[in-house]
């Protein structure tokens, strides 16, 4: 950043030919930003009102085992999202969300064998969000965290000639609802971005090959 040569100590004036040497990123912990060069006008979504809900979920599993083979561990390695979340304003005041979310487990049988499960789960809850149903806004909503905590075998129980054994998955899921309406703001600015750097180019993926020489081992005398 530069500094002034005049006026109030300490602060920063941008030539105006010189809008490229404004620093993208943090301000100086010292002196701060400099003062914007124009103000701009820009069309973009304001957020009007917003919640989360952080929560775990429970996914339950049923497998019929072996008696003498049982589930010794189970892992949980994978939860991915079927489809996105669908947010409804179902009255003044009130949000549905449905998350729809695909989970797999694997278990690990007392000989070391191993078997992969798959579950889809559906979860509906419904919100208060004060601002819900008002007229011009749009309702968005996002699971931008989901992920699996913990699988573990929850109970066993002897069923005629089979272990059925009952398994739980816990999953971490955070979900975001904001109301949103798309208006044009007065901002302050510094004009447009200078162009960026050039980016470092990845020449070859492929390893140095360095072969030891002779090729052949070393012969007797």
């Amino acid at each position: 950043m530069k500094k002034m040569t005049g006026g109030t100590k300490g602060k920063f004036t941008i030539p105006p030919d010189s809008i490229a040497d404004v620093p993208i990123g943090q301000c100086d912990p010292v002196y701060g930003c400099p003062p914007p060069t124009e103000v701009v006008c820009v069309l973009v979504d304001k957020v009007y009102d917003e919640c989360k809900n952080v929560q775990v979920d429970e996914v339950k599993f049923v497998y019929c085992a072996d008696p003498e083979n049982p589930v010794v561990d189970v892992i949980c390695y994978k939860v991915e999202l079927v489809d996105c979340p669908l947010c409804e304003v179902v009255s003044p005041g009130r949000v549905r969300v449905t998350v729809t979310y695909r989970v797999k487990v694997k278990l690990i049988f007392e000989d070391g064998s191993t078997q992969k499960l798959s579950e889809e789960n559906t979860v509906v809850k419904i919100f208060n969000v004060a601002r819900a149903g008002e007229p011009g806004l749009h309702l968005y909503c996002d699971v931008p965290f989901l992920e699996c905590l913990q699988a573990f075998v929850k109970h066993e129980e002897l069923e005629y000639e089979t272990l059925r054994t009952v398994i739980v998955a816990c999953i971490g899921k955070y979900t975001l609802i904001k109301l949103l309406a798309t208006v044009q703001l007065a901002i302050p600015a510094y004009g447009f971005c200078p162009e960026p750097p050039d980016c470092d180019e990845v020449l070859g993926e492929c390893p140095d090959f360095n072969p030891e020489w002779p090729p052949y081992p070393p012969q007797s005398r």
